[in-house]
């Protein structure tokens, strides 16, 4: 039903088998017999380059960076000030919150308690010529992914609910490299680097986009959980939208801070 979901969308899906598929993608285990292709279907080359290449284009346009630990927001006289734990303060005319699955603590800065929630994922890099990798291949059913990177091949992929100061554990990657060895026969498992990360999950799967209640001039833009790459750049568009005071091109109420 959720291929159909997708035909009806406008998606082009393919349905293959046998050589189709090994043309598509070589090695793979006689036990994969069929899946689903979609030729529109895109990735990145490596997801810290491309934040950098954002980051270039973005200076290029005459945008400051500025680092440091924020301490809280607060609507000003004229705008919103951003107070640094350094003792720093930044006076704007809008504030965006996007600070994934910290967002909370900011948020309760402004009297809002969010319940995004830490969701851990776990993968292995891989080095280059691991595998000949021809393009993403997703195992659902299984909950990971394999991915080919500049840097070389990423299996990644489990959700594990756990606080910032738990333990990491490994071991689930580990398992999801097991698992994709059985799927793809020749992969090489040596020489990998172990990674984990926090991604910015709420209760209905849904970001938070929005006004903050506290303020007009900030603004709410986290919660997207496995997909923050994926809808960074719709969001963008929204929040944009909020700021300029012009009508999104769809309907965010679904996205509503003050849904909970």
């Amino acid at each position: 039903k959720s291929w159909e979901r997708c035909e009806k969308a406008g998606v082009e899906i393919e349905h293959v088998e046998g050589a189709r598929l090994a043309e598509l993608q070589p090695g793979l285990s006689p036990r994969l017999v069929r899946g689903v292709f979609l030729p529109q279907w895109k990735t990145v080359s490596d997801p810290r380059d491309y934040a950098l290449a954002l980051l270039e284009a973005a200076e290029a346009r005459g945008v400051r960076l500025v680092e440091g630990a924020v301490s809280q927001l607060a609507q000003g006289t004229e705008g919103v000030t951003v107070a640094f734990e350094d003792g720093r303060k930044l006076e704007a005319g809008h504030a965006v919150l996007a600070a994934g699955p910290w967002s909370n603590r900011l948020t309760a800065t402004l009297g809002e308690r969010m319940p995004v929630t830490p969701e851990r994922g776990y993968n292995t890099t891989l080095p280059l010529g691991s595998f000949d990798l021809k393009r993403q291949v997703i195992f659902p059913a299984h909950g990971f992914v394999v991915t080919p990177l500049a840097t070389g091949i990423r299996v990644g992929g489990a959700s594990e609910l756990a606080g910032f100061d738990a333990p990491v554990n490994y071991k689930r990657a580990r398992h999801m490299l097991d698992k994709a060895a059985g799927f793809l026969p020749g992969l090489k498992r040596e020489g990998g680097t172990e990674w984990m990360g926090s991604r910015p999950s709420m209760p209905d799967s849904l970001p938070v986009i929005g006004r903050a209640s506290s303020s007009p001039r900030i603004l709410y833009a986290f919660g997207h959980g496995h997909l923050g790459l994926t809808q960074s750049a719709a969001t963008a568009r929204l929040v944009t939208d909020l700021i300029l005071e012009r009508n999104p091109p769809i309907d965010i109420s679904p996205f509503r801070p003050g849904r909970f």
